[in-house]
């Protein structure tokens, strides 16, 4: 199975490689929508610090949903899905493999904007970099969960192009939150049982969604 998961992963960023049609855009959309962001914070330190970590997670979102809506886009549009399935490979697998590579495409765009909006926003976000650290990894694992599920979903629509934004803005919506408010209170300072409160609903939210698609995946592929 690791080596079925590692072919995908292979595949797909080999193919992004050659095309660059996802993560540029991508990690172009992020830097303009953090810079925009940015310029509009106009507040003192202790209400900028509250808002900040807000936009830095709504940045993130909407840049991965660039590369979210291309997890299942060649299977799509070159209608693949049929002969995909007739190699010995477990749709678990390809579900992992998407997934997997989703993490690392939004890694790259976290890497990228979380230092930018650091600086452009002068909000200390890097003074504690292994808790940022931890909320960005389970805020990348949330947001990828529902992005490669929905992705899946999306491509089997006859006009399934662009609907992952749609589908996944609402649930997200608690990744989003409690990503913010983990963000924000280590910015702050505030490690505390509340911090660890708000990072224990990122990894619950990402272990149900990672299930959900694991269990869900056979029925979305099947013809």
């Amino acid at each position: 199975m690791a080596a079925q998961i590692w072919w995908i992963i292979h595949k797909d960023l080999v193919s992004e490689w050659r095309s660059r049609r996802a993560w540029p855009a991508m990690i172009l959309l992020g830097i303009v929508v953090a810079v925009v962001f940015s310029l509009q914070i106009d507040l003192p330190s202790e209400y900028k610090r509250q808002i900040a970590a807000s936009l830095l997670w709504i940045a993130i979102f909407l840049a991965a949903t660039l590369s979210l809506d291309r997890s299942f886009a060649l299977e799509r549009e070159d209608a693949c899905w049929r002969v995909l399935l007739l190699y010995p490979v477990s749709p678990s697998s390809v579900y992992a493999a998407k997934l997997a590579a989703n993490i690392l495409w939004l890694a790259v765009l976290q890497v990228a904007l979380i230092p930018l909006f650091a600086v452009l926003t002068d909000v200390p976000l890097l003074d504690r970099p292994w808790a940022m650290g931890l909320v960005a990894l389970l805020g990348n694992v949330g947001i990828a969960a529902v992005g490669t599920l929905l992705s899946a979903l999306a491509a089997r629509a006859q006009k399934g192009a662009s609907l992952t934004a749609l589908f996944a803005l609402p649930m997200v919506i608690p990744v989003v939150l409690a990503a913010s408010q983990a963000t924000q209170m280590q910015a702050e300072g505030r490690i505390d049982a509340a911090w660890w409160d708000w990072n224990g609903l990122l990894a619950c939210f990402a272990i149900i969604f990672i299930v959900a698609g694991v269990v869900l995946i056979d029925f979305v592929v099947e013809e």
